[in-house]
């Protein structure tokens, strides 16, 4: 039995939509398909209904002892890891937008110089969507601005961040919400863990989201930063990556919102025992 295949259909039950499910695993929905037909037929069953994509009962027995076979299997190459002594194998990392750029890097640095065999790999997205790779198993660890809710996950603080406001540099003082509202904002996209920060903040500090005139709505904290260097609007963003642009004279800092936030290494609780998941882990987490 292939355990791609039992991976295939576990996310087919999750999703529900085979093209979403192809996306992810970046192969054809035809593959998915043949998966879960070849899969099928090596059981003997039907284990999805075509039409609602509902698990039939083997496909619910199916799942659950998938599940467990998935989790034994990846606890093998563990172990199996473990005794030849060294790390070795890969590390994958999800981090939103600020953990990426400012956070997590100098951090590899130090893991590769203690653990050369292990090779990482460092892919960037906005929190939700780190939340979902580390769920269905696409990654193995995430670095977030949003505490991981959800009893699947651990969570330890990594950092603390405020929330700036920041505009152009030759920008006049600002006192209060007041003398912002209506003017023109760039924003991250929503979702982001840095939108829902500068909304919260701006909520703490008397205003709203609404009562700014949004001009634009980008995927990166470095573009927020050149569009407000050239004098596009004004932001909110992290302090990480406001006092950067600042030393180099770019953006100016106008105010500190009362909104503060952790930044969260995660990963799901069945892989605590991990050696890649703890080494990563002993060097991010201080205690």
């Amino acid at each position: 039995m292939n355990l791609k295949r039992i991976r295939t259909f576990m996310m087919l039950v999750e999703h529900k939509n085979f093209s979403t499910v192809a996306e992810l695993l970046s192969i054809s929905q035809p593959a998915v398909s043949k998966q879960l037909k070849t899969l099928e037929e090596e059981l003997g069953v039907i284990l999805l209904n075509r039409d609602t994509l509902e698990p039939t009962e083997a496909g619910k027995l199916t799942y659950k002892k998938g599940k467990d076979l998935l989790f034994r299997w990846e606890e093998l190459v563990d172990q199996c890891h473990s005794l030849q002594g060294q790390l070795t194998g890969v590390l994958r990392i999800g981090t939103s937008t600020i953990p990426g750029s400012y956070l997590v890097p100098p951090i590899l640095r130090e893991f590769r110089d203690r653990y050369p065999r292990m090779e990482v790999r460092l892919s960037v997205h906005d929190s939700e969507e780190v939340m979902g790779l580390l769920r269905d198993g696409r990654i193995d660890v995430g670095v977030v601005g949003k505490e991981p809710r959800n009893d699947l996950f651990v969570g330890h603080v990594i950092a603390n961040d405020k929330m700036l406001l920041v505009g152009p540099a030759d920008s006049e003082e600002v006192d209060g919400f007041g003398d912002v509202k209506g003017k023109p904002f760039i924003f991250r996209e929503e979702g982001s863990g840095t939108w829902h920060a500068a909304k919260e903040g701006l909520r703490r500090w008397g205003g709203s989201v609404d009562d700014l005139n949004c001009v634009a709505e980008v995927d990166s904290t470095e573009a927020v930063i050149s569009m407000v260097e050239a004098g596009l609007g004004y932001s909110i963003v992290s302090c990480f990556a406001a006092k950067p642009a600042t030393r180099h004279g770019r953006i100016k800092i106008l105010a500190e919102l009362p909104m503060e936030r952790n930044f969260y290494l995660t990963y799901l609780a069945s892989k605590q025992q991990n050696p890649a998941i703890t080494a990563i882990v002993n060097l991010m987490v201080k205690e």
